[in-house]
């Protein structure tokens, strides 16, 4: 089996565009990328994601590299891989995604569940324009020709009769 160094496999990649170099790269990177994953704890959910985005930037990289600045390949990647993960890091969202959604209730049925007889007709039209519109209150105090404080009033007093189950 012959072994080439990064320099013969990125000339080869650079020059003649050959996918066989590429794949030796891959493979002789692959565990380079899997232990800076693992050191910046990346979510499992995102780690194959995060693998291919290293492939794709050390593809990226040999296209670009000139070994006449004074750096190994080996560093410059290193280098330029611990501030693509750290970016993902920084950019990942910060709130745990559910794939079960079941909890989540259809508005119409929520609607259908509530007892608005227990409301007055400005809390009626409070709880529809604050809780099923999400209209903003100023709006809704303009429109209901009401005071901001009569519509606070209101929602506190929705509130109220929810907690108490009137509703």
């Amino acid at each position: 089996m012959l072994r080439y160094n990064d320099y013969e496999l990125i000339y080869l990649i650079q020059s003649e565009s050959c996918e066989q170099a590429l794949e030796l790269m891959f493979k002789k990177y692959k565990y380079l990328i899997y232990k800076f994953l693992n050191l910046y704890n990346v979510n499992e959910i995102f780690f194959e994601d995060y693998v291919q985005e290293c492939n794709i930037l050390m593809y990226n990289i040999i296209c670009k590299f000139d070994e006449k600045k004074g750096k190994t390949f080996t560093r410059f990647y290193e280098f330029v891989l611990r501030r693509k993960i750290w970016g993902f890091k920084r950019s990942e969202s910060k709130h745990e995604n559910f794939e079960d959604l079941s909890y989540i209730k259809d508005e119409s049925i929520v609607d259908e569940e509530l007892n608005m007889e227990n409301l007055t007709p400005l809390e009626q039209n409070v709880y529809k324009r604050y809780y099923a519109q999400n209209q903003k209150i100023a709006f809704i105090a303009k429109m209901e020709e009401k005071s901001t404080k009569q519509i606070y009033n209101a929602i506190y007093r929705i509130k109220e009769k929810y907690k108490n189950n009137m509703l």
